[in-house]
């Protein structure tokens, strides 16, 4: 799973930047687009969308609330966090429940490779602290077969349903006190796909809703021209970021998940971080960064998570197979370079190269 500060933080991943619409100048068909920004699930969002929609800032704000009570361990009362506690499981919302049932069925089509299941080994990793400090940590061993055992998504249930003046709860089981949930490689882009719908209840027909490093799009900019989305050059440490592709953003969801500016080195090769579910350690794979377009953002979000655990020859395996989704990878090279690899159908989208 991507971790929580790296997921909820684009700025850190380096590699592939979401950028807002490149609008250009303020020419004379620009027009004004409310914005809102703040933190929510760990990180940052930011919107622009159509003013004629009246002030929504509290109601975004109040619909993001709401999801961090329900599936962000960056609440501790969040029932997220209290269903990791509980030893036998607790009744959750439909938030909750929206987010573990997508989980499940991207779960079983990448055979386990996005496994929200996983966060017992992120906390022996102490990757759910700290994954800026984890450098010594991949490189010292952990006994990690003790926990495997506590990973298996199929071990948290989905159950019985209870009716309240709160709304319709249902009721997650775990099999075992020590099984835990981490939705911070999804909840990012679910966040998004809810108030994209938000928008489309208010009849705002324009707008750019970005949360942590997912991203969706409706309509066009404040220039009148369609959202677009820029992709990095990889860039070392310390350098000036340019923009190597440019892409159309319309209709699909987006995530970015990785780093090539963070990696550790091992036998001679440059290796991301990332845990595989697996096996529990450290992912043996030159994949960096992954941009996957899908039909919605939640979906961009669990795929890109799954790709980093895959790595990028599993990963273009499975891509061949799922026409619908589309994906931008960047893997480690030879001579500190970079291999990049396109889904086909997204290279004939890409309107600008430099």
């Amino acid at each position: 799973m991507q971790w929580m500060t790296e997921l909820r933080n684009a700025a850190l991943y380096g590699l592939l930047l979401l950028c807002a619409a490149v609008s250009g100048c303020r020419n004379r068909n620009y027009r004004p687009m409310a914005e809102y920004s703040g933190y929510a699930l760990g990180g940052t969002y930011h919107i622009l969308c159509d003013s004629a929609g009246g002030a929504l800032e509290k109601e975004v704000e109040t619909t993001l609330r709401n999801m961090d009570r329900s599936i962000s361990l960056w609440d501790s009362l969040s029932l997220i966090s209290r269903f990791n506690r509980s030893r036998g499981g607790i009744y959750v919302d439909s938030h909750f429940v929206s987010v573990f049932t997508v989980s499940k069925r991207i779960h079983d089509e990448t055979g386990g490779a996005f496994n929200p299941a996983v966060y017992p080994l992120m906390k022996l990793w102490g990757l759910d602290k700290n994954a800026l400090g984890a450098d010594s940590l991949f490189r010292r061993n952990v006994p990690v077969d003790s926990v495997l055992q506590y990973t298996r998504f199929e071990d948290i249930t989905l159950g019985g349903v209870k009716d309240s003046l709160a709304g319709r709860w249902q009721f997650v089981a775990k099999k075992n006190p020590r099984n835990a949930l981490d939705f911070n490689g999804i909840s990012g882009g679910y966040a998004v796909d809810v108030l994209c719908a938000f928008f489309d209840r208010r009849g705002i027909r324009n707008y750019r809703v970005e949360v942590g490093a997912e991203v969706r799009s409706k309509g066009v900019g404040p220039d009148g021209s369609p959202w677009r989305i820029g992709i990095d050059r990889p860039t070392g440490e310390g350098e000036t970021r340019v923009i190597q592709s440019i892409l159309p953003l319309a209709d699909m969801g987006v995530s970015t998940s990785g780093s090539y500016r963070r990696y550790y080195e091992k036998d001679g090769k440059r290796l991301a971080y990332r845990i595989d579910p697996a096996t529990g350690k450290p992912a043996a794979h030159t994949l960096l960064c992954t941009s996957v377009f899908a039909p919605t953002a939640a979906e961009a979000d669990a795929y890109a998570t799954a790709f980093m655990s895959m790595g990028a020859g599993r990963a273009t395996e499975f891509l061949s197979k799922k026409r619908h989704i589309r994906a931008y990878l960047i893997s480690s090279g030879f001579d500190k370079d970079y291999q990049t690899w396109t889904s086909p159908d997204l290279e004939k989208l890409i309107e600008e190269k430099k």
